[in-house]
């Protein structure tokens, strides 16, 4: 009985010093994270974005900020018990303005570039701006991109959603005939007037498009992606881990699909 008392005490022992050491590493990643030092110290957020990307980002004349990344930034403030402060800039400078610590993240429907992985570190995606397959709302005979034989398919000229279309074309797979108009809009307005039997575009247009009864719909499956993440700078790890899991969580709580409800 004796000896069993003693195993079980190195076990608890045992289980302490790992329980200890994990949160000296917790406290470490803190203490070595500036970003999250000056947010916690200051008790504001700040945040780089172009306010001027609707339903991402718009700031009325009262410079009051609205819009899909700023109610993402506000609900991430919020968990964190802290203020946020929106640094409204051109998209041009948003990078510039996070390495010289204007803000302490870009939230600002930012795609991501794996050539700036060494100048910043990325959250995980949080929304998909890729290419979507949109057909009107009463069509049931095609379910993706297989059932374009023989259809007319919008896009918008010289934009990567014709290049998709004329890949499948070029590629020989489907003997689809390309239809091209001046923007995204115009191609979806074409396909609820019957114009075409389907169009592709980003996923921000389609959206929005589909949300008027009686017009279109979208397949959901992607057709490329395009990942929308939050920049912050290096050295920022603890803030990085924080943020990487509060995007777990929101997502598992359906925050964002409440989000796109809101603003599509």
């Amino acid at each position: 009985m004796k000896h069993q008392r003693l195993i079980w005490l190195l076990a608890g022992l045992v289980c302490w010093a790992f329980a200890l050491a994990a949160i000296r590493q917790v406290w470490f990643q803190r203490a070595t994270d500036p970003t999250w030092e000056r947010m916690r110290s200051s008790g504001t957020m700040r945040v780089c974005m172009e306010a001027a990307y609707p339903p991402f980002g718009l700031v009325d004349a009262a410079r009051n900020f609205s819009g899909f990344d700023v109610d993402l930034a506000r609900e991430l403030a919020s968990r964190w018990g802290l203020q946020v402060e929106f640094v409204n800039l051109h998209f041009d400078g948003l990078y510039d303005a996070l390495l010289t610590d204007k803000c302490e993240m870009i939230i600002s429907a930012l795609p991501y570039d794996e050539t700036l992985t060494e100048d910043v570190l990325y959250s995980p995606s949080y929304f998909n701006a890729g290419l979507l397959l949109a057909v009107r709302q009463d069509e049931r005979r095609i379910r993706g991109v297989n059932q374009l034989g023989g259809k007319k398919v919008g896009g918008e000229r010289g934009s990567a959603a014709e290049l998709e279309a004329r890949r499948h074309l070029e590629q020989g797979r489907i003997p689809l005939q390309v239809v091209t108009y001046p923007g995204a809009i115009e191609a979806l307005t074409a396909l609820r007037d019957g114009a075409v039997d389907a169009a592709i575009a980003d996923s921000v247009n389609v959206y929005h498009f589909a949300r008027d009864p009686g017009g279109i719909r979208y397949v959901k499956r992607f057709l490329s992606d395009e990942q929308y993440v939050i920049a912050l700078r290096p050295g920022s790890g603890y803030t990085w881990k924080r943020l990487a899991d509060e995007i777990a969580r929101l997502t598992r709580q359906g925050f964002f699909k409440t989000l796109q409800a809101r603003w599509f």
